[in-house]
């Protein structure tokens, strides 16, 4: 009986004290309360959000400053923007063979202005050598890095790296006007690329997009010419001689829009925050159509304006498997670690 006194008095002078400093929310005497603890899993999670901003854009910002001239006033970093998409792509082809891909999205824009301007790093694993309709488990994902350098809002190049297990250079020119014409908005796009390892090629797109409400049609065309390709087609005489085309004609319901300046993720519907949509593409090459693809694109909102869910699913008849359907399904997740993303939810928009 004389043992548990000690036990009570080890627990009060040890053991209670340790666990109560040790519990959310506490603080020592004498020392500043920490700060509240995330009530719920959701709230946790806007915190991560909140301290990877908050960590990675200090380190950009000592990074920029160290191109400022002596004497200088240092230009203000504006806020770097990261996406990350994480999709998973089921595959039943025309033969009823089920494949399972993963794909990795990321898109990360870090601004410079004090080392020049107009000069931005990216980050990316998007593939500049694809037309922008073309189905996402058709491309290279590898990373690419990679420095973006603009003359003007519509003109800019980048020069980067693949990295790849044989790391390569590429680099890219784009062209990418906006026009007005009444009700619509059109969007020309001009690239010309090249790779050390698969050599030169150009692209040339034109989208138009015309709002009614939250209704937005888009019709767009692209054209497609590779030094890769023109070598395919002299091995395989299929007389392409390096040329492709994909047109495309989109319909959907959008309540609200991101920032996307890329001509790719508005033809393929990434610019979308919410809504849906149903796409009709046709591909092909000179003279003859080889593929066509329906796609329905559902985007909805899980959290805060910057966790959002991805439905895709995909219908496609082919050429080569004598017309057989093959069924798609991507479904993913994506995060958007910018810094005024858990703000007040704007008012649903139909425009940009």
């Amino acid at each position: 009986m004389r043992a548990f006194p000690r036990t009570c008095g080890c627990l009060r002078s040890g053991v209670l004290p340790l666990l109560w400093g040790s519990w959310p929310g506490c603080a020592w005497a004498g020392e500043e309360p920490g700060p509240p603890v995330p009530a719920s899993f959701g709230q946790r999670l806007d915190q991560f959000q909140a301290r990877t901003y908050h960590f990675l854009q200090p380190r950009v910002e000592r990074i920029d400053r160290w191109f400022v001239r002596k004497g200088a006033e240092p230009l203000p970093v504006p806020p770097f923007e990261l996406r990350l998409g994480l999709y998973a792509l089921p595959d039943l082809d025309a033969a009823s063979r089920f494949h399972l891909k993963g794909l990795l999205d990321l898109d990360a824009k870090v601004y410079l202005p004090n080392v020049d301007r107009r000069l931005k790093l990216k980050v990316t694993t998007h593939d500049p050598t694809l037309t922008p309709g073309a189905p996402p488990i058709e491309a290279r994902r590898a990373g690419r890095i990679g420095v973006e350098r603009n003359w003007r809002d519509d003109f800019h190049a980048t020069l980067g790296l693949l990295t790849s297990l044989r790391p390569q250079l590429y680099t890219h020119l784009d062209w990418s006007p906006t026009w007005t014409a009444g009700h619509w908005k059109v969007y020309p796009f001009e690239r010309m690329y090249w790779e050390s390892k698969d050599g030169a090629g150009e692209i040339t797109s034109l989208m138009g997009d015309r709002w009614q409400g939250f209704w937005n049609l888009r019709p767009a065309a692209s054209f497609k010419w590779s030094e890769k390709k023109r070598e395919t087609d002299w091995t395989t005489q299929t007389g392409g001689r390096g040329w492709e085309w994909e047109v495309s004609l989109s319909l959907g319901y959008i309540t609200e829009l991101l920032r996307e300046s890329d001509i790719g993720r508005r033809i393929s519907g990434g610019d979308m925050a919410k809504g849906t949509s149903l796409r009709f593409s046709a591909f092909g090459t000179p003279g003859q159509e080889n593929r066509y693809l329906l796609t329905c694109f559902l985007k909805r909102e899980l959290r805060n304006r910057w966790i959002y869910c991805v439905v895709m699913p995909e219908i496609e008849w082919n050429r080569a498997n004598r017309w057989r359907r093959e069924y798609r399904l991507g479904v993913g997740i994506e995060l958007l670690f910018w810094h005024d993303r858990l703000a007040s939810s704007p008012a649903p928009r139909g425009a940009p």
